[in-house]
């Protein structure tokens, strides 16, 4: 792992960022979510390349998302055959984007661009490498796993985000360095915090979802502290690395000359 000391200029004055949007089975949103990220857009006074990548939608999506492509000329749309899970949605979204920042959206309109994604932009302010939203009166069946999630990385990791797995916006240079498949979308943030990294959050209002069902089961929750605990055993075999060290000193330096 190689740190990288020059960090890129904040979002809002370079406007390099993408917007990167999972979606499996969104039919119900897909309208209504872009005619929002238009609306955002127009307020912002410019638009931001959007990709969306369809994680195996067996629903009529695809069809959506093909006429929205060609009705928006700021989308772009990357399809899975087969449902691969948000980490892999993320390594797509990498071997793609070329912009300084990735902006990590959602496609079930819990988060609503038009106030979240100006949100996100005016907290990235210069010398922080990733700002976390923080869902506010949230209400659903998620927050007792999440609780959990981002309690336990508090403790191991030292982060002090209150909402890691929601909408973020992150330096694309950091990511290319990490192994996401080892560290899964979810705990992101707090190896971020954990390595030295600022990391940010702001706080974002919460809505039900507009239409479908959360993807949420048993079989996510497990499949979230088996994560972890793979996670766990990168993280501790890699503090005892020179590569490790290597990287905690650089960035001790750099964040002492910020």
């Amino acid at each position: 792992m190689k740190l990288t000391r020059s960090s890129p200029l904040s979002p809002t004055q370079t406007r390099s960022v993408t917007l990167v949007i999972p979606a499996c089975n969104e039919e119900g949103n897909l309208e209504r979510l872009f005619r929002f990220i238009e609306q955002t857009f127009d307020d912002l006074g410019y638009a931001l390349p959007v990709l969306l990548i369809d994680d195996g939608s067996s629903d009529n999506s695809p069809q959506i998302l093909a006429r929205l492509s060609h009705q928006y000329s700021f989308l772009k749309v990357i399809r899975h055959p087969q449902r691969r899970g948000v980490t892999q949605v993320w390594k797509t979204a990498l071997s793609h984007v070329t912009t300084d920042w990735i902006l990590w959206g959602q496609a079930d309109l819990e988060s609503d661009p038009r106030t979240d994604i100006p949100l996100l932009l005016e907290a990235c302010t210069p010398g922080v490498d990733a700002v976390a939203g923080w869902r506010q009166n949230r209400r659903d069946k998620k927050l007792f796993a999440s609780s959990f999630a981002n309690n336990a990385c508090r403790f191991v990791f030292g982060s002090r985000i209150h909402d890691m797995n929601w909408i973020k916006i992150v330096r694309r240079d950091i990511l290319t360095q990490l192994p996401i498949e080892r560290i899964t979308h979810r705990y992101l943030l707090a190896v971020l915090s954990g390595q030295g990294y600022r990391v940010t959050e702001v706080p974002t209002p919460w809505h039900t979802r507009f239409s479908g069902q959360s993807k949420f089961g048993f079989g996510r929750l497990f499949s979230s502290g088996r994560d972890f605990l793979l996670l766990l055993a990168w993280w501790y075999s890699s503090q005892s690395s020179p590569t490790y060290s290597t990287v905690r000193k650089n960035r001790k330096k750099v964040m002492s000359e910020i």
